[in-house]
């Protein structure tokens, strides 16, 4: 049998240190554990209690004896309804009234026993059936610690078995027991019952009290007991651990954050320290030693993580407490090996400890959080104060100074331990937003002043740019009229004061400056780069002279894409180029017709000026300065002029100007 969590060193101390701590704890556990509050008899064989529908009779009180057996008789379970062969004595002197719940210290002296032989409590119940008991009874006992469990009734000749627990003695302690005592027997009926609590002589042993009434109703109670003690503490183990792969997904992200390392850290240990509430117990006794050392052990190791993490949330560091607590936990898991010399030998003498030591660091961490600590720092901190409450209630449950019909509370520390953990990331989750918004509002302000700095450096730059394009387009009509129109201006007035001419030669003279004028003023009209609208105003402005002088204008032109680099400056070259062919039509081709047409060939734009007159044989006759003007300006825009004339068959002036072109000439 499992001496594991047994013996009574440091109980009475831990019962008098921790008593107080855990009363307000009490009422919340045999609210857990009970149910409706019950009826409660003491033993008395004679006693009928009648009802329509009576509740189930729960027995503080029954008669005890005490019997040595050999270990063979115990070694497995026996057949349900077999005769017993180690029964309860037959001889009522061998009673003797016993109170319940029970709670049996641990004897020094006999555990320590080389031979120490196996002994069964037997705590017998006579109970009489009610009036209108409904339906089948079963026998309910919320708790065994210590002992291998046999229920056995008396058939009025001799005891035979109705349960055998024998298999389960080591997860008895957290599991109810409850037996189907099968269909009611009339009412008034005597029904006699005996729990053989199997157990070394001298280990020690707790029992709650005992219930007996109908199945449903109690099977309904043991029920709620089962989720209370082995369905609860996994859900909540699995919940944290979930959450702390959460934390370490987060820390992996960001492994400055050290308390989501320790947070997981924290829930893989809990969920090893609480495998003993909920999974069956291994058969080798090394290795249930072993197990057991696990388990208890790595609650110092849960205490010492959650501390370091609470830590972790205040901006005051102590690494002398948290060396502290790191060789506090390295010497506890030292010290509680399962060996023969290891000092702490005891559950009860390493809970208390853990619960002493949680107790002053946890002060420490109290005076923190009080004194500067954030707000998810405090809360951290009282939820471990919590869970420190519920360690202590265990210790006075595990030392008996709490009935064992209350349950184990400190698994239940896991939901507060993640409902903590959840408001400190909550906290920090909504910080965080708090700052990012925060620095969205001031990178809002800045960049709404910068945009309105750019704004008004683009406005100033605006008006620069405008006044500087009025400077240069001033330039430009100055050294345009300087090198055109003044000149040709200055040349006529030096001629007319020598008197080398005439009236009508004044008069062309000064036709051809209010031409060149007209150039200038077509060249500064918006035409949004387009060739056939400049081509127009050009048509406009000269068609009656063309047709006073008796010539046909042919004009055949299609639309062609906008020029981007067609600006004032190159507009005006266009202009006096066309013009000045056309002026060379008037005075030399005595032409009758004048054809332009303009056409697209892949990257280039042709204009084309044709007449049908005289010509002139472009291979015999040099060009003049006004012919080489044309070709220069045609190759400052980026194109090319070709001029193809015979005598007798009138001139082609074709000027090529490029659609794209990368720098002005």
């Amino acid at each position: 049998m499992t001496e594991a969590g047994e013996g009574a060193a440091g109980r009475k101390a831990a019962v008098r240190w921790s008593k107080a701590l855990a009363t307000g704890l009490l009422g919340l556990a045999g609210l857990l554990a009970a149910g409706p509050a019950p009826a409660v008899h003491k033993l008395d064989p004679d006693t009928v209690t009648s009802a329509a529908q009576p509740a189930p009779v729960l027995y503080a009180a029954g008669l005890h004896a005490v019997r040595p057996h050999q270990l063979p008789a115990y070694r497995g379970p026996a057949d349900p309804g077999g005769v017993v062969q180690a029964p309860a004595p037959e001889d009522a002197a061998a009673w003797a009234p016993l109170a319940l719940p029970r709670h049996e210290a641990r004897d020094p002296v006999r555990a320590a026993a080389a031979d120490r032989p196996l002994v069964v409590d037997w705590l017998r119940i006579d109970h009489v059936v009610p009036a209108g008991a409904p339906g089948p009874l079963a026998l309910y006992l919320p708790r065994v610690v210590g002992s291998a469990v046999q229920v056995i009734a008396h058939d009025g000749s001799q005891w035979r078995l109705r349960w055998d627990g024998t298999d389960q003695w080591r997860e008895q302690w957290n599991r109810p027991v409850l037996v189907d005592l099968g269909p009611a027997p009339p009412p008034g009926s005597r029904l006699t019952l005996a729990v053989g609590l199997i157990h070394y002589d001298g280990a020690e042993t707790r029992v709650a009290r005992i219930w007996i009434g109908p199945r449903a109703e109690l099977a309904e109670r043991a029920g709620s007991r089962h989720v209370l003690q082995q369905v609860a503490p996994p859900v909540g183990s699995l919940t944290f651990l979930s959450l702390g792969l959460f934390a370490l997904l987060f820390w992996l992200g960001r492994r400055r954050e050290q308390a989501y390392l320790l947070f997981f850290g924290s829930s893989l240990v809990w969920a090893l320290r609480n495998l003993h509430y909920y999974v069956d117990m291994p058969q080798d006794r090394v290795a249930y030693d072993w197990f057991w050392w696990m388990t208890n052990a790595s609650l110092s190791w849960v205490m010492v993580l959650v501390y370091l993490f609470a830590l972790r949330f205040d901006a005051r560091r102590a690494p002398w407490l948290e060396r502290g607590l790191l060789g506090f936990v390295a010497l506890m898991s030292v010290l509680a090996m399962p060996w023969e010399a290891s000092p702490v030998r005891t559950l009860v003498q390493l809970h208390l400890i853990n619960a002493l030591v949680g107790a002053v660091v946890l002060l420490r961490l109290s005076w923190m959080a009080w004194t500067g600590g954030s707000r998810e720092f405090r809360v951290i901190t009282a939820s471990l104060w919590l869970t420190e409450v519920f360690g202590v209630h265990d210790l006075l449950l595990v030392s008996g100074g709490v009935s064992p019909e209350s349950i184990y509370l400190l698994p239940y520390a896991s939901y507060v331990l993640f409902l903590a953990f959840l408001y400190a990331v909550q906290v920090r989750y909504s910080m965080a937003i708090r700052e990012v918004e925060r620095v969205n509002s001031g990178l809002e302000a800045r960049l709404a002043a910068r945009e309105e700095e750019l704004r008004a450096n683009h406005e100033r730059l605006r008006v620069v740019e405008r006044e500087q394009a009025l400077l240069l387009e001033r330039q430009r009509l100055m050294r345009d009229m300087h090198d055109g129109l003044g000149s040709t201006l200055m040349s006529s007035l030096v001629l007319v004061e020598q008197g080398r001419l005439d009236a009508p030669a004044v008069a062309d003279l000064l036709r051809e400056c209010v031409d060149d004028l007209r150039l200038v003023i077509d060249s500064l009209e918006p035409i949004g780069h387009d060739l056939v609208t400049l081509l127009a105003s050009l048509r406009h402005r000269l068609g009656r002279r063309l047709e006073s002088a008796g010539l046909d204008m042919q004009w055949e032109v299609q639309d062609l894409p906008p020029l981007p680099w067609l600006a004032p400056p190159d507009a005006l070259q266009v202009l006096r180029i066309v013009q000045e062919v056309l002026t060379n039509v008037l005075k030399h081709a005595q032409a009758r017709r004048i054809r332009l047409a303009t056409t697209l060939q892949d990257s280039t734009v042709q204009v084309l000026i044709e007449d049908d007159g005289v010509g002139f044989d472009t291979g015999r006759s040099a060009p003049g300065r006004g012919l080489r003007h044309l070709s220069q300006r045609a190759t400052r825009l980026g194109g090319g002029l070709l001029i193809d004339s015979a005598p007798g068959q009138g001139t082609r002036v074709a000027l090529d100007l490029p659609l794209q072109r990368g720098m002005p000439a």
